[in-house]
């Protein structure tokens, strides 16, 4: 399944959604109220709650998703274009977002960077997630905007000290993730210790955390190591990163291990597994007003987001 959290307007509650095909999706919870003549569980109220609701609350889903999709549209209440749904974060509302750094051997050594004997994690704050068509604010605090593309894993149960062999036990699915980076941003104005990065900065100004647009369960994809990942500007069509997830030198049960090492992972919880090279970094061609982001993992979808100038 594909699951997505939206609304039909900015200001109407949250649904629980599946895309069925081309620009339709299922709404999940009008399905359960349709079939059921009943209220739909809070479980179809998000992709977060669905995600704590575990094994039992995403059978349900599977179930009146196949329900849905083998109907002939008696009810069109059921389907909607996705032309007319405003798209919410496909992750747990307080996810802890962990990222890793330098996991991709072209990005490693595009850079110089030696592959470590563990991944080396930064958190973004799970407020700067922003969905699927959702504006990016240009902050007017920096003028080196860069972004990366990544595929994202999301948590689907709790569990800490999670072992290599277990740690797929614990996924509920992927996303693609669009890591936003300040390049100016990376020191202190005056900082006697030039060397160290200002993480807070760098990587944690508004919008920085791109997200969606659906989570897509791990059933429909049994190789997470044979994706196809491009960033590209529907602007300036020339692509701007690609690769594949087969290059990642953490893999990603050695990820959830290491992130549950003394750390609880909890439901809808995302780690961010990484990006190829080239950034924009290494081309000095940065984001600007107008520009609009196109990040796509193939099995997954594209993640669309324009850049706008901050007011």
């Amino acid at each position: 399944m594909k699951l997505l959290t939206f609304t039909t307007t900015p200001h109407t509650a949250r649904r629980l959604g599946a895309h069925f095909e081309d620009n339709t999706i299922i709404d999940l919870a009008r399905a359960y109220e349709v079939y059921c003549d009943a209220l739909a569980p809070d479980w179809f109220d998000s992709v977060s709650n669905l995600l704590k609701g575990g094994d039992r609350a995403m059978a349900l889903a599977q179930e009146f998703h196949d329900l849905a999709s083998g109907k002939t549209r008696a009810d069109d209440s059921v389907f909607l274009n996705m032309d007319d749904i405003v798209f919410h974060p496909p992750a747990g509302d307080c996810a802890k977002i962990l990222c890793v750094t330098m996991n991709y051997s072209s990005h490693a050594k595009a850079s110089g960077t030696k592959q470590s004997s563990e991944p080396y994690f930064f958190i973004k704050m799970p407020t700067l997630m922003t969905p699927h068509r959702a504006p990016i604010c240009h902050s007017k605090t920096s003028q080196k905007h860069d972004s990366e593309i990544e595929l994202a894993v999301i948590i689907g149960k709790r569990g800490k000290y999670i072992s290599r062999d277990d740690a797929f036990d614990y996924i509920a699915g992927y996303t693609v993730i669009n890591d936003f980076s300040f390049r100016d941003r990376r020191s202190l104005s005056e900082d006697p210790n030039a060397a160290r990065l200002h993480w807070f900065t760098l990587k944690n100004l508004d919008n920085a955390a791109p997200i969606g647009p659906w989570l897509v369960t791990k059933d429909e994809i049994p190789d997470p190591y044979d994706l196809e990942i491009t960033l590209t500007l529907d602007n300036e069509p020339e692509l701007r990163q690609s690769g594949s997830t087969e290059g990642m030198m953490h893999r990603i049960e050695d990820l959830v291990m290491h992130a549950s090492n003394g750390l609880t992972l909890e439901p809808g919880d995302v780690i961010a597994t990484g990006t190829p090279h080239d950034v924009a970094f290494g081309q000095q061609r940065f984001l600007q007003d107008g520009d609009i982001l196109r990040a796509e993992i193939t099995k997954i979808g594209a993640l669309v987001n324009p850049i706008r100038s901050e007011v």
